[in-house]
């Protein structure tokens, strides 16, 4: 998500001030389906076990909209696209006099709200390593299809990096929880067996 120095706080306010209407657009959807979602799974399992992977299940998909919105609107007229393949290059320039820590702190929040929610979810990747690994394809698949979209931002190794790390900090809060807690995970449904009797003599 890197750009030219003299378009960074135009970058920042577009890319951010998107969330606004992208959520109140998708929100009263996404009560909806979430109420919808709910009712649903309440004829077969508890109604709290219901209301709350409903509330994951549509929460990672409000987050997952809304982070494509941060990353595939095209950046001002610009209609091409770069490659700063060197790892820490695009970091030491944010620390500059010229640069901008919101552009690290904005990669390091980027994923992470996915962090939170995916491992509360999804049983296997109930792991840090795992939820790091998929942070990791998922950022890479963000800049090559930022790359070939040619939308004016920059295909960066140091997004991927800043990606991954807020992805495996605030996993460690969700998979720490989990440890210890139950997860709201679809409970497996075991067939009942009925018991053959052995007739008496």
């Amino acid at each position: 998500m890197y750009v030219g120095e003299g378009v960074r706080v135009g970058v920042l306010s577009v890319s951010f001030g998107v969330l606004v209407p992208v959520t109140i657009i998708a929100l009263p959807f996404a009560l909806f389906g979430w109420r919808l979602l709910t009712n649903w799974r309440a004829r077969t399992r508890p109604a709290w076990v219901a209301a709350g992977t409903a509330g994951l299940d549509i929460g990672i998909l409000l987050v997952s909209l809304e982070i494509l919105a941060l990353t595939m609107i095209p950046i001002g007229s610009a209609r091409s696209s770069s490659l700063h393949l060197m790892p820490g290059s695009d970091i030491l320039t944010e620390f500059t006099g010229d640069g901008s820590l919101w552009q690290i702190a904005g990669n390091l929040l980027l994923l992470a709200p996915l962090g939170l929610l995916v491992p509360l979810r999804v049983g296997a990747l109930r792991s840090i390593p795992r939820i790091t690994f998929l942070a990791f394809v998922v950022s890479v698949c963000i800049e090559l299809v930022q790359h070939f979209l040619h939308s004016g931002r920059v295909t960066s190794t140091d997004d991927v990096l800043l990606n991954t790390l807020g992805v495996a900090a605030s996993a460690t809060l969700t998979c720490g929880w989990a440890d210890r807690n139950e997860p709201l995970v679809i409970p497996v449904q075991r067939s009942r067996t009925t018991a053959v009797r052995e007739p008496v003599g």
